[in-house]
This record gives structure tokens, sequence and C-alpha cells, in this order.
């Protein structure tokens, strides 16, 4: 099945074309989907660059580009380290998420065929974990569940992510684990369009086995 959608493949062509795109990389679940997991579809597309003075005016001049082409733009919400785009054509939209982002990598993105970056497994896996440890959003977990079938071990990706964000706190990351319980057991009412099959309860059960395993660790510690 189809990751990207014919208006994702031409935006990410046209950011590439775009002046400066070299200091940006795609990430975050659109990157982890269409490039190495292929589990599911997601919208946003995102994309980070260290050089933080350069976001306002790239994503103006992106922009101009898209609507050069006859893709509509609006700017949803734009700060100096931060720019939010709403692209639109023919009833499809796509949003657009130009960021800043943190100077600690484990590797270099890497050249796609449609001349966008595309960040390393390892700092995508990373950031999704410390996304959970952030918010409550139904797509992280499965992007976890999935990282974990598919390519890590908890321990590991735990590990690694304290090396990105030494404040990754275990007791709290296992409250966000155990929140698990509050997603749908109806696949139907899953706000998630998956492409590959899996079992919610499976899932949910994994991030509460999780969630008390590490609590009981540090139980063992404070021994």
């Amino acid at each position: 099945m189809q990751i990207l959608t014919k208006l994702q493949e031409e935006m990410l062509k046209i950011f590439g074309s775009t002046q400066e795109s070299n200091l940006f990389h795609l990430t975050g679940g659109t990157a982890l989907a269409a490039f190495y997991l292929r589990h599911r579809l997601s919208k946003d597309l995102d994309f980070f660059t260290g050089e933080e003075e350069i976001i306002g005016y790239f994503g103006e001049r992106l922009k101009g580009n898209l609507e050069a082409i006859g893709i509509k733009t609006q700017t949803i919400r734009k700060f100096k380290s931060f720019f939010e785009i709403l692209a639109s054509k023919e009833e499809m939209n796509v949003p657009i998420h130009i960021a800043l982002d943190s100077p600690f990598r484990f590797e270099e993105p890497q050249e796609t065929s449609f001349g966008v970056r595309v960040d390393s497994l390892m700092d995508i896996a990373t950031n999704k974990l410390l996304t959970v440890f952030g918010r409550f959003e139904p797509r992280d977990f499965v992007d976890v569940f999935f990282l974990i079938k598919e390519k890590f071990s908890m321990e590991q990706l735990i590990e690694k992510s304290k090396l990105k964000d030494p404040g990754l706190d275990e007791y709290y990351l296992a409250i966000a684990f155990h929140r698990a319980k509050e997603l749908p057991d109806d696949i139907s009412k899953f706000p998630v369009t998956m492409v590959k099959p899996f079992d919610i309860k499976e899932m949910k059960d994994y991030f509460v086995s999780q969630a008390l395993s590490i609590l009981d660790k540090a139980k063992e510690k404070g021994k």
C-alpha cells in the first residue's frame, strides 16, 4: 500500500528544490512510516533544522514555491523556532511543521529520492519515546509499539533516549505507558489509519506490563 499521498510526494519534491532545504530533514511519524516501518498512514510533514534563524524566511519561501504550482497555503502559527503551514489541493490537506531540532543526534540524516533528507531511524525512535513521555496521542503508542516489535528492545530505546534527553525520568515514563489503558479497544474507534494489522489489546497490555516492570525495577533499586 502507498504510504505517501501524491500531494505529499509532490510537496516533498518542492521542499527538496527550495533553496537551503539541505539544512532541514524530514522526521516524525510520516518519516517513520514512509521510510522505515510502512505500518500506518500519516498526514503531517515535519521538518527540523538546527538553524533557528532560517525557519521564518524559509517557511515563507516554501509557501511561495508551493503556491507557484497551484498548492494553496495558509500560515497557522509562526514563531521564531516554529512555523506551521496548512497546504491544500483538490480537497486534500497536508499540515507542514518547520521546527528547531535538538542539537544531539545519533546519526546524520540520509538523502532520499525526493531531494529531501530523512532523519535516522534511531533519532526518530528516541524522539518518539520522548514524545510518549510528553503527551498522550494514540499514534505515538502505535509507533513505539512497532519500533519495539521490529527494530529495538525497550531497554535499548530507553537507554538511547536518556542520552538524547537526560531529563527522561523512568517513573514518569511508566505513568505515561500506563495511560495506554485509556486507548479505545475497538479498531473502528482508533484514530490511526493502519497499513499493517495489529492487535490493540496486545499493544495496550504491552505498555501496561512495561509500566509495571519499570516501577518494580525502581522499587528494587530503592531498597
